[in-house]
């Protein structure tokens, strides 16, 4: 017999109601997400590129944020506590009598996930949709973070990657066709 048990989550969009199982909340692990999503990327950047992630035990809720390394080397950040103080400020900025608070924050949310500027909850949240989506929804997406993921994505073929056009690409996302051009060419 299966219990199914309704959990509330309050996060930054409000308060999301998800399932649980037999009274466990049905959230991926870390090691099993990040292993799931790896298991995507071309044989060539695997081993090479990593994602990871910490919490900050000190601060509220135990904040935390999600890093990518190249080579051991970090090549993107996306820390809660960041996300949270430029988030204030666009809101700050973003707020007159036509706009609310409201909806400043999800004016200023937006703009900082089109840029690239992800919480550790949004790194997640973005992992978790790039493992659902076929190839052409992840280089066509309008997360970054997806996008840039799709770049090392085994499903994307050698001859395909040297036909992208990235003129109006985001500088991220060419970094990491960069990265991902320089691992093919050393195998």
């Amino acid at each position: 017999m299966r219990v199914y048990l309704i959990v509330y989550q309050k996060n930054h969009e409000g308060i999301r109601k998800m399932q649980a199982l037999n009274g466990m909340r049905v959230l991926m692990q870390w090691s099993k997400r990040k292993k799931r999503v790896e298991s995507f990327f071309a044989d060539s950047v695997k081993g090479r590129i990593e994602l990871r992630t910490t919490h900050y035990r000190a601060t509220h809720d135990q904040q935390g944020r999600g890093y990518i390394t190249f080579d051991k080397n970090e090549v993107w950040s996306m820390c809660t506590l960041s996300f949270y103080s430029d988030e204030y400020e666009r809101i700050y900025k973003l707020v007159s009598d036509e706009v609310t608070p409201s909806k400043a924050q999800l004016l200023a949310h937006e703009q900082l996930k089109s840029e690239g500027r992800l919480s550790q909850y949004l790194y997640y949240e973005s992992l978790d949709e790039y493992c659902n989506n076929t190839i052409e929804e992840s280089l066509t997406s309008p997360n970054l973070l997806i996008r840039c993921l799709a770049m090392l994505d085994s499903r994307l073929g050698q001859r395909r990657i040297r036909t992208i056009d990235l003129d109006e690409e985001s500088q991220m996302v060419v970094e990491f066709y960069k990265i991902r051009r320089a691992c093919d060419n050393t195998i």
